[in-house]
């Protein structure tokens, strides 16, 4: 949706086709960018191309601009059917099978470019484009207050992770890390936000753990920024998967140091022993080592913190983004007819 807002205040018409899904389509209207419901979400069903070829028809799209993997195989082949050039955004370490038919592809991070080439899809036709975060005017965070209504000590030491609780995030490392910390730190909680169809695994291993007054399992939360604001840390222990995690980045801009695991283009916001640590993924003594380097030295954690919020200030911010898209747009649109 910030993408749809900066495209249309530098004058363009911008449509959205989304599959069902309620708070998408609310949020949609909200900010008043048009949309269309459509069934665009089935990597096995051929006749969503003709279905994304009726939309570029109906609102007269001059470029469709994918993201993730379905919308980019049958986005792409759409739009050659209607002529128009596609690209396709990649917010993830994948398979570039997807993309065959894309015209021009945007990376969000240099790792996730350099993993693109090495499957084969040629550099000149690669754009990076970082994701990007609100960096003016954050207000600051009453974290007693947050602390207080999430049933927190107002002292105790915390940790934020802003993941949906599937496997690959590695929540069940996290876990054993803080079964480690606790000994040293037992102060520490941990507030785990996203919903997944792991909670109720991580639910019972946490209880195994006797962690049930350590780990909170928040669900969603709208409020996941200012939560982790009020953190001491925030982490992030995937297993696999990563492009260039948004919650790092809202972390960074928030000056709060991160400890993750250095995947794709994490190391590019988490700058290891600068603005946070990276770790071996599945390491849980790594994990608890440098969370608990971190929860005992506040003075460190301010300096990492500081240095987060200057690199995402200088490499992440929303201002430009739209510009270097638009120049994607114009180079498929050049490619496609030079075709």
């Amino acid at each position: 949706m910030q993408i749809c807002e900066e495209l249309a205040a530098r004058g363009h018409e911008v449509h959205v086709a989304t599959k069902r899904c309620a708070p998408v389509e609310a949020a949609l209207a909200g900010h008043g960018i048009p949309y269309t419901v459509a069934a665009v979400g089935n990597k096995f069903n051929p006749f969503v191309p003709l279905t994304v070829a009726r939309l570029i028809r109906k609102t007269s799209a001059e470029v469709v601009h994918t993201h993730h993997s379905t919308a980019s195989l049958w986005g792409s082949y759409g739009a050659w059917l209607t002529g128009v050039p596609c690209v396709a955004h990649v917010h993830a370490i994948n398979t570039s099978i997807w993309l065959l038919s894309a015209t021009r592809i945007i990376a969000c991070a240099e790792a996730v470019k350099e993993h693109l080439i090495r499957q084969g899809r040629p550099a000149d036709r690669i754009s990076v484009v970082y994701n990007a975060v609100e960096t003016d005017n954050l207000a600051e965070a009453d974290a007693p207050a947050v602390r207080s209504a999430l049933g927190l000590p107002p002292d105790c030491l915390l940790v934020a992770v802003a993941a949906h609780l599937s496997r690959k995030k590695g929540h069940a490392v996290l876990l054993e890390a803080l079964s480690i910390l606790r000994a040293r730190h037992p102060q520490v909680r941990c507030v785990m936000m996203g919903e997944g169809s792991e909670r109720r695994t991580l639910e019972a291993l946490a209880e195994r753990l006797g962690l049930t007054d350590v780990a909170q399992f928040a669900g969603y939360r709208s409020d996941a920024k200012e939560i982790m604001a009020a953190s001491d840390v925030v982490a992030l222990p995937s297993l696999v998967g990563e492009g260039l995690p948004l919650s790092l980045l809202e972390a960074g801009a928030r000056s709060r140091p991160i400890v993750a695991t250095g995947l794709a283009g994490v190391p590019e916001v988490v700058i290891d022993g600068e603005t946070g640590f990276t770790v071996a993924p599945g390491d849980a003594g790594a994990l608890a080592e440098r969370l608990g380097q971190l929860l005992g030295d506040s003075d460190l954690r301010a300096r990492m913190g500081a240095a987060g919020r200057e690199l995402v200030a200088r490499r992440f911010a929303r201002s430009g983004r739209a510009e270097a898209i638009e120049r994607a747009y114009k180079e498929a649109v050049a490619a496609k007819r030079g075709r």
